[in-house]
């Protein structure tokens, strides 16, 4: 699987499943209600793609630094008030 979309589900939590998809290039999960995101998400090696807008999240796991392949990253509309220091790095 290289592309994912869950937006607009009413999600309040990411799927730890979706963390061991080794393949995925895309992750759509905008317009969710995601509070956190899990470490795990570090995992996803192949990801180029990540939106996260639209959602209630008010932190970034430092885990997000990892993903070295991506190079889109949506997180408008957030509560956020601060990155980890990894993210763009």
């Amino acid at each position: 699987l290289k592309v994912l979309d869950l937006s607009r589900n009413q999600l309040r939590e990411l799927p730890e499943a979706v963390c061991s998809l080794a393949a995925l290039e895309k992750l759509y999960v905008g317009s969710n209600e995601l509070t956190c995101l899990p470490a795990a998400l570090g995992r996803l090696q192949s990801l180029k793609v990540l939106y996260l807008d639209n959602n209630q999240l008010t932190e970034l796991p430092e885990a997000l630094g990892q993903l070295r392949s991506l190079t889109l990253l949506d997180l408008r509309d957030n509560q956020l008030r601060a990155l980890p220091e990894a993210v763009g790095s």
